[in-house]
């Protein structure tokens, strides 16, 4: 009788990817099937002669749009109809999903010039913000308060722009904010700017929410990107409303941070 191997392994040894690593992501995105049916966890294990199938997807103009997904999925945030503003869209992968899952606008945000696809960028739901700093957007810029607000922002911290995210958003509001560890703490990063201290991103975390409570943005969810960051951080996804200050939720930081690091555990 055949050993079971992880799913991920068992792609290596058939030459499917050059890595698990590689693998593994293929599977989180929904890229791999199983004796004809989809799988999206590396670690369950198989019969070595399983029958693997690599599904063809249509493009898309970055792994960010695979993150985006899980987040709606996971917090049951419904697009459809809405104004969005899009902030770090950079070359558009929240936007591209945004406007798939039927946004009536989308305004995308970049500090950079031209980095938006073009295809997306001419389509006439996007309104495409270029050298915009997503601290100085306000209602006006987006001619009014939008019902969602999507973050995805490098090289600053998250706590900086919550404000502004709290000015545009309409009461009632949801925003789905990427975090990564490496943008909002200093110490424990490692040469390559991967923080591995578990307790780092469990601090992070716990600083990113207490800033969102007090604009009047109430974290109402949270879970772990499924993919890790370019340079191999784990990420988070939280999902904010705007409404009242006193509304408490109780969110599992060390759990989330636990089942991340378990999880994501071979994307190094």
């Amino acid at each position: 009788m055949s050993s079971k191997l992880r799913l991920d392994e068992l792609l290596v040894r058939r030459g499917l990817f050059r890595s698990r690593s590689k693998a593994a992501e293929a599977v989180r995105s929904g890229k791999v099937q199983v004796d004809g049916k989809a799988i999206d966890k590396p670690g369950k294990k198989f019969l070595e002669d399983a029958h693997l199938q690599l599904i063809e997807h249509k493009f898309v103009v970055s792994r960010a749009y695979y993150k985006l997904k899980k987040a709606l999925e996971s917090f049951q945030v419904v697009v459809e109809g809405t104004r969005v503003c899009d902030l770090g869209a950079s070359t558009g992968g929240f936007t591209q999903l945004l406007l798939e899952r039927g946004a009536s606008v989308v305004y995308a945000v970049d500090v950079g010039t031209a980095q938006l696809d073009p295809v997306l960028k001419n389509k006439p739901e996007v309104i495409s913000l270029e050298n915009t700093d997503a601290r100085s957007v306000t209602r006006e810029l987006l001619n009014g308060a939008v019902d969602i607000v999507t973050a995805d922002l490098s090289f600053i911290s998250v706590t900086k722009v919550v404000d502004s995210i709290s000015e545009i958003l309409k009461m009632g509001g949801h925003c789905i904010c990427l975090i990564k560890p490496q943008f909002e703490a200093g110490p424990g990063l490692s040469k390559k700017g991967v923080i591995l201290n578990a307790s780092v991103h469990k601090s992070v975390l716990h600083g990113v929410i207490d800033s969102f409570h007090r604009t009047g943005l109430v974290v109402r969810g949270m879970t772990f990107s499924p993919l890790r960051g370019k340079n191999g951080n784990i990420e988070y996804l939280i999902h904010a409303v705007k409404g009242d200050r006193n509304e408490v939720w109780n969110l599992d930081i060390e759990n989330c941070v636990n089942r991340a690091f378990e999880t994501l555990a071979l994307e190094r």
